[in-house]
């Protein structure tokens, strides 16, 4: 009999189009095989499991249930195995894994912090950082998608909300404040070292180190509802580390808005910035779009993929010169094993024109 828990979190990721059970795996290979890794003793787990459950309402289970029933059994993969880290009994980061029909895999992390808007402290940063890397060995990985878990009854649905302020509040050094600040750099690196695309799925508060953990990634899709904002300068600190990220992706006068004003965005006026690729009504069209973009990628040339990720990222700190000379070599790259992936790919596009 599954715990309470476990099963509202096959709902939950069932509701995702992801599937899956949340049992435990029985036996573990090393972290290069990360659809089988695990962090954490399985009492820690439990006592998660357990303790997580007391913070969700009926209201919310049957609501998610009913949602749940109403997919077809087709949608479910036939693969799905968690990734549990640690980080306290009501915070944790979950990693999932869904295999396609063509071999490759598909990863969703979910920062879940349920009590406190998915806000995320040391902890939860290491454990982000942690995860990604884990997913980096993954050969067979297509697609990331990240996303925040649900909140407990009486909160607002939140992406990230933001980091740690209690703890941020006790810092009394530089050195103290050096250290929380880097790790959460060292968080949104790790994302932005995937080596595939990463989609951020938004619902909800996008606030402070959520929008820099949304921002690195590479594509964003989110619900109407959802609010953006980066707060710092109001709690007496700079926006400052993956904040560099926003005036190559809405340029400097909007970057100041956000940054000066400190005024919060709605997801339309996001989407008219360039901040989110894509805005939808609700949940259920998130998960469709989310899906349809994963399913869009996962049938492109994986090494392809993996290269054009790999020079896009260069494009950011290079001159149009440089990006040009690196674009050839990364196209004569696609053909150093005698161009198995761009013949096979481009077979299949010749013999559809016959």
């Amino acid at each position: 009999m599954p715990t309470p828990m476990r099963r509202w979190l096959q709902v939950f990721y069932h509701n995702l189009g992801l599937g899956g059970e949340t049992k435990r795996p029985s036996r573990y290979s090393s972290p290069t095989n990360p659809r089988a890794f695990c962090i954490g003793g399985g009492a820690a787990i439990q006592s998660r499991q357990l303790a997580a459950i007391s913070l969700l309402s009926q209201r919310l289970l049957r609501r998610s249930i009913a949602s749940h029933w109403t997919k077809p059994a087709s949608i479910y993969p036939t693969y799905s195995k968690p990734f549990f880290t640690k980080s306290g009994a009501n915070a944790g980061i979950y990693v999932y894994h869904k295999e396609l029909s063509n071999g490759g895999t598909v990863a969703t992390i979910v920062v879940s912090n349920p009590a406190k808007l998915n806000s995320v402290g040391s902890a939860l940063l290491d454990e982000i950082a942690m995860a990604c890397k884990s997913l980096c060995n993954d050969e067979m990985l297509r697609a990331v998608v990240l996303t925040g878990g649900p909140t407990v009854p009486g909160k607002a649905p939140s992406f990230v909300g933001g980091a740690n302020i209690a703890e941020m509040n006790s810092f009394a050094t530089a050195s103290q404040a050096r250290e929380f600040i880097t790790r959460v750099h060292t968080a949104n690196q790790a994302i932005r070292d995937i080596p595939v695309p990463v989609l951020a799925r938004i619902h909800g508060f996008v606030l402070g180190a959520g929008l820099e953990l949304m921002t690195s990634c590479d594509l964003r899709i989110a619900t109407a509802k959802s609010v953006f904002g980066m707060p710092e300068v109001k709690v007496g600190v700079p926006s400052i580390v993956e904040a560099a990220l926003l005036p190559g992706i809405i340029g400097m006068g909007r970057t100041r808005r956000l940054l000066y004003l400190a005024e919060n965005i709605s997801a339309n006026e996001a989407e008219t910035w360039g901040l989110v690729e894509k805005v939808v009504d609700d949940e259920a069209a998130l998960d469709d779009a989310v899906n349809e973009w994963v399913g869009r990628i996962a049938e492109m040339g994986p090494q392809a993929i993996r290269r054009q990720k790999w020079i896009m990222k260069r494009w950011e700190n290079c001159t149009v010169d440089e990006g040009i000379k690196l674009g050839i070599e990364t196209f004569a790259m696609s053909y150093l094993d005698g161009g198995k992936e761009p013949h096979q790919y481009m077979g299949k596009f010749l013999d559809r024109k016959r």
